[in-house]
């Protein structure tokens, strides 16, 4: 569609809505006017008329009733008149029949009326305010209806008048309009054809001849532009020769080519940049060729290693695994896609039972190892009979590092030691225990020689012996209990971490060691809570912990030299820090340049020959397997070791 055909469409389409509107006022003045007037005039008429033929409505004058309507219904406006008395009868009637044989009903309005033509009013006959009848009329609207269409005519007639005149000004205006656009239009097709050099006339002072003006810059910056163009496309073409080169020259580096002679890396432009580049990119490779003989001695390096060594990338694929980690894991990597992640290496474990410790919520654990990070290393059973120390670490620019050390050999030796360290413990406790049972097995012969001494001078008092026999059982229990918490403690521990009961753990131990100190002259004195207080781990490696914490704060006691001392045992359940145990004596405490030293592996403050350095470090670990933590300070006369074990977490939620 052309710009003249559009501005004579949208002045003819302006004009059109210009007079829809005023014809539609008009129409609707005028039209509202003439009915308005002709129905209050039709009211005005029948209310007249109702009172001119009350007298005779009361009267029941029939025949002047009649001549009365008769008279009316002669003017051209009236169609039809009916009166009828109070009952409703008609009394007289006269003007059109059809109207007259129509069910009347009163019209509303004027839109109502236009049905059939008439409007129909009812208006009742009364005087002094008593009803006598009522009045029907009719006044026909045919009169003002055409009216209102002759008016509607006229104006369309003018409205198709005006228009015409509007399209004609509006196609000189289009023509006038068009004139310049259609220059610029043949000027625009010249120039998409390759003349530059064509130019618009540009007269005038509008806005059409702005744009002509505008055009013609246009026109002579794109002859200027492609002069220069053509200048460069030079200028690229030879550069474009010496890159072929150049590129040449990467691509014998990039093959491995050595003594590649790069020109042009004296020039001072793109092309010498480039050069200079090329030897950047020589020497890379060189680096980047030994890098890869560097790798290569590594990945032979790593794959002699024992431990285990996995390397997965920042995408978590896995890209680097070292003999070691192949070889214990083949039976799971078998399963695996060639390049897999660590997620899927543990969920393919768990299926394969290489992971006995994951029984509950095995998406909650491997999500735990996933988000390992820089942790500190982690103990993992694999296979059922092996223990691997593993340590995972995120690499900056590589992602994480997974190694694994096989540990089993190395945990056994230490549960060796332990055995043997509680060994050691039950041959020191000896003299003690020996001296705790001799007492219940002294009263227990002191009651049966009695006994035997009443029955032999014939007494038969069975309330004594019942109190002597109830006394030997008491007794025999007690017996029973200090050789079965023995051998409880003697048990070679299973390596199972399990839940216990903390107090219950302190009050035995306490009380096993009590009798062995006491023997030294060394008082054990404690303050537990009696209530529960649920810890996971392994009991007798614990209860061997605290005996191992009693024997030091023994031989610290002995070492002073005082002959007599005191160790104290206390307790506090559920605090903000979980469950701590503190254990102090009175031994003269720890030097302070030797306390950070403590609990590392052979360091002891004993003289040569009674002690091996090792029963702190295990404790250590011991506690740290429980995921709590053990220290020591110096307090008061002694040295003071606390222990913090968190609740067990199935005693949390039963609580909560």
């Amino acid at each position: 569609m052309s710009f003249r055909l559009k501005t004579i469409l949208g002045i003819a389409l302006i004009e059109l809505t210009v007079m829809a509107i005023l014809i539609s006022i008009n129409q609707f003045a005028l039209g509202g006017s003439a009915t308005t007037q002709l129905f209050d005039r039709t009211d005005t008429t029948a209310r007249v008329f109702a009172n001119t033929v009350a007298g005779s409505v009361i009267a029941t004058d029939l025949a002047t009733l009649d001549a009365t309507i008769e008279s009316a219904v002669s003017t051209a406006d009236l169609t039809y008149i009916r009166a009828r008395n109070a009952a409703g009868v008609v009394l007289s009637e006269g003007g059109d029949a059809e109207a007259l044989a129509r069910l009347f009903r009163a019209d509303t309005s004027f839109e109502t009326a236009t049905a059939d033509h008439v409007i129909d009013i009812s208006v009742p006959i009364t005087i002094a305010g008593t009803n006598f009848g009522a009045l029907e009329l009719g006044m026909s609207t045919l009169a003002v209806e055409e009216q209102v269409r002759k008016a509607l005519n006229w104006n369309i007639i003018v409205a198709v008048l005006g228009m015409s005149l509007v399209a004609v000004f509006g196609y000189g205006l289009g023509t006038i309009l068009t004139k310049q656009l259609r220059w610029l239009r043949e000027g625009a097709r010249r120039i998409s054809s390759g003349d530059l050099e064509t130019r618009v006339t540009d007269t005038g002072r509008d806005e059409l001849a702005e744009t002509a003006r505008c055009f013609n810059q246009m026109a002579e910056a794109l002859s200027v532009e492609r002069a220069q163009l053509r200048h460069k496309q030079e200028e690229l073409l030879q550069k474009k020769a010496r890159v072929d080169v150049i590129v040449e020259c990467m691509t014998g580096i990039s093959r491995g080519e050595n003594n590649v002679d790069i020109p042009d890396t004296e020039r001072e432009d793109e092309i010498g940049d480039m050069a200079r580049a090329t030897v950047v990119f020589d020497e890379s490779m060189r680096a980047v060729r030994q890098a890869r003989l560097e790798q290569q001695r590594l990945i032979s390096a790593f794959d002699q290693v024992a431990e285990q060594v996995a390397i997965f990338e920042l995408d978590g694929k896995s890209l680097f695994l070292n003999a070691a980690f192949r070889s214990f894991n083949e039976k799971i990597i078998r399963k695996l896609p060639y390049r897999f992640t660590l997620e899927q290496f543990l969920k393919e474990g768990i299926s394969q039972g290489a992971f006995p410790d994951v029984r509950e919520d095995p998406d909650g654990w491997i999500a735990e190892q996933l988000n390992r990070r820089d942790s500190a290393p982690l103990e993992m059973k694999r296979n059922s009979d092996r223990i691997l120390l593993t340590v995972q670490s995120f690499v900056e620019g590589i992602g994480v590092v997974l190694s694994a050390k096989d540990i089993t050999d190395l945990r056994r030796s230490e549960g060796q030691l332990i055995q043997a360290s509680k060994m050691a413990t039950l041959g020191e406790m000896a003299t003690g225990i020996a001296h705790e049972l001799n007492q219940p097995l002294g009263v227990i012969r002191m009651a049966s020689s009695n006994s035997l001494k009443r029955i032999a001078k014939g007494h038969e008092d069975i309330e004594f012996y019942r109190g002597k026999f109830e006394r030997i059982e008491e007794q025999t229990e007690r017996a029973a209990q200090i050789i079965n918490h023995m051998r409880v403690f003697g048990r070679k521990a299973d390596g199972e971490m399990a839940p216990f009961d903390l107090g219950e753990s302190l009050r035995k131990t306490t009380g096993l060691a009590r009798t062995q100190l006491h023997t030294m002259d060394i008082s054990l004195t404690t303050d537990i809570p009696d209530d529960a207080a649920l810890v996971v781990g392994e009991q007798v490696i614990f209860e061997q912990v605290l005996l191992n914490l009693f024997s030091n704060a023994r031989d610290a006691i002995e070492s002073q030299g005082t002959g007599s001392g005191e160790i104290h045992v206390s307790a506090a359940f559920d605090t903000p820090e979980g469950h701590v145990l503190r254990i102090k004596d009175t031994g003269g405490g720890v030097p302070d340049d030797l306390i950070h030293k403590l609990f590392e592996p052979f360091f002891t403050t004993k003289e040569p020959g009674k002690g091996t350095g090792l029963g702190l470090s295990i404790s250590f670990g011991t506690i740290r397997e429980m995921s709590g933590e053990i220290s020591v300070s110096n307090a008061e006369a002694g040295a003071c070791f606390t222990i913090r074990l968190p609740r067990y977490e199935a005693e949390i939620a039963k609580a909560s």
